[in-house]
């Protein structure tokens, strides 16, 4: 009487069981989300925080069709920089420049410059120069148009001035204003900053702009 006997075999896993995927510890994810979290809220805080925006190294004196500029220089108290003084009119137009500098650290993208009309003056921007690096002259400035501005660049801009029908300003008014609010992008998030802009601009009230 013949015997059969076989080998023993190793016992074979369950497929489910075998290829399980394994799991993070629960603890560890929840650790995971918050640092997530924290790293979020800290790259908030400092995009809602940063200044990049700061006064850059030229500037452009009002420029417009017979309009008589009264410009004098001023250089006291750690203040330097110019006052040019245009008598105003009802619908009065003119442009000025001042340039900007991305102190930061990061490009930025700017948007637009400029105040809506309070009082019936509106200034906007309107030209922009690219190249004021190497090309700071009036003529380089083009068509505005949102741009990027790298770390440590400068860009030209050119405001337009509009004074509107109804402005009240008779004689011995004035309205004057040395910064302009400039919008811009960084990192995807919308700042507004408020630059000066090295120049003085005052419209000296007069008789044909009385109410």
């Amino acid at each position: 009487m013949k015997t059969l006997t076989r080998p023993p075999q190793t016992p074979v896993r369950p497929r489910a069981v075998a290829e399980a995927p394994r799991r993070w510890p629960r603890w560890l994810a929840a650790i995971v989300v918050v640092l997530t979290l924290i790293a979020l809220g800290v790259g908030t805080v400092w995009v809602l925080n940063i200044e990049p925006l700061a006064t850059g190294p030229e500037r452009y004196g009002i420029r417009g069709r017979s309009l008589d500029v009264t410009t004098h220089g001023v250089d006291a108290l750690g203040t330097s920089g110019s006052i040019e003084t245009v008598q105003i009119r009802p619908h009065l137009t003119f442009r000025y420049g001042f340039s900007i500098t991305n102190t930061g650290r990061v490009p930025i993208t700017i948007v637009g410059a400029g105040s809506s009309g309070q009082q019936g003056i509106s200034t906007k921007l309107v030209e922009a120069n690219l190249s004021l690096d190497r090309a700071p002259g009036p003529k380089q400035f083009g068509p505005f148009a949102p741009f990027r501005l790298g770390p440590g660049a400068s860009a030209g801009l050119m405001m337009q001035v509009r004074v509107s029908g109804h402005a009240c300003y008779g004689p011995g008014s004035s309205a004057t204003w040395y910064q302009e609010p400039v919008t811009y992008r960084v990192l995807g998030v919308t700042r507004h900053a408020t630059v000066d802009t090295g120049t003085e601009i005052r419209l000296e009230g007069t008789d044909a702009a009385a109410c």
